[in-house]
């Protein structure tokens, strides 16, 4: 393996415009198109010998016999610790940034209220939603009226009031298709009376999320299984938000 060291302000141009270059375009950067798209000042010579020198150093390499040049992990994580953070955003980029993520956020709050009441209506159980910044629930009164011992309605209902908090018992890293967890062997134990079912979903926005139905043992789990799947489906297909929410309404 290549040795790591300290490399030239010069070099960390070239490796800065090596990542942009590959990022732009997925093809392998060759000193000529750095020459050519950077005004550095100095030749296509001099910027081949700087590349053999960030190559040997472990920050580039040659995928194969052209002259280009591609980033390795180490050159990756160079210009993201050390070179990206020089680089400050306009205030229009700022301001279209902060607009985007308030949009995007109004929308997946509007998305979780359509799901759940979708979700509670057709399993006449509660259901929730969990999406980036943002987290609903509904259908808590098909609970009390399927008869539940009180300790049990205060078991869900706390668990509803503190959704928010059990994002990281709930939305976990390994996603499969559907969970179901029979009384109180679930991740958040909640009633050896009380079920849940609950879909991991990957967002068409690369974000993760879950969606999930809390209903007594006695529940239609064949029904509420396929509900979710349904669900999970919309979600992960790649429609945008504002679709996804005219399909449930």
């Amino acid at each position: 393996m290549a040795q790591k060291s300290s490399i030239s302000n010069r070099q960390a141009k070239i490796l800065a415009a090596i990542v942009k270059e590959y990022a732009a375009t997925a093809e392998p950067v060759g000193s000529e198109v750095i020459s050519e798209h950077y005004k550095f000042g100095f030749s296509a010579a001099t910027i081949r010998n700087e590349m053999r020198a960030l190559e040997k150093s472990g920050y580039i390499k040659q995928p194969h016999t052209s002259a280009g040049r591609i980033p390795t992990d180490e050159g990756y994580r160079y210009f993201i610790t050390q070179l990206m953070r020089h680089a400050e955003l306009t205030t229009r980029e700022r301001n279209r940034l902060r607009q985007e993520l308030v949009k995007m956020q109004s929308q997946y709050t509007e998305l979780g209220r359509s799901i759940t009441r979708l979700l509670s209506e057709t399993s006449q159980s509660a259901a929730f939603a969990l999406l980036p910044q943002s987290s609903s629930s509904a259908g808590f009164s098909n609970i009390v009226d399927a008869g539940l011992e009180n300790s049990d309605l205060k078991q869900v209902a706390s668990f509803f009031d503190n959704l928010t908090n059990h994002s990281r018992e709930l939305v976990v890293k390994k996603i499969d298709a559907i969970q179901t967890y029979v009384g109180s062997e679930g991740p958040i134990p909640l009633s050896r009376d009380v079920s849940m079912v609950v879909a991991q979903v990957n967002l068409p926005s690369g974000g993760r999320g879950v969606v999930g139905i809390v209903g007594p043992k006695r529940m239609k789990y064949a029904k509420n299984i396929s509900l979710l799947e349904y669900i999970s489906k919309l979600l992960s297909g790649g429609l945008s938000v504002t679709s996804l929410i005219f399909l449930l309404s």
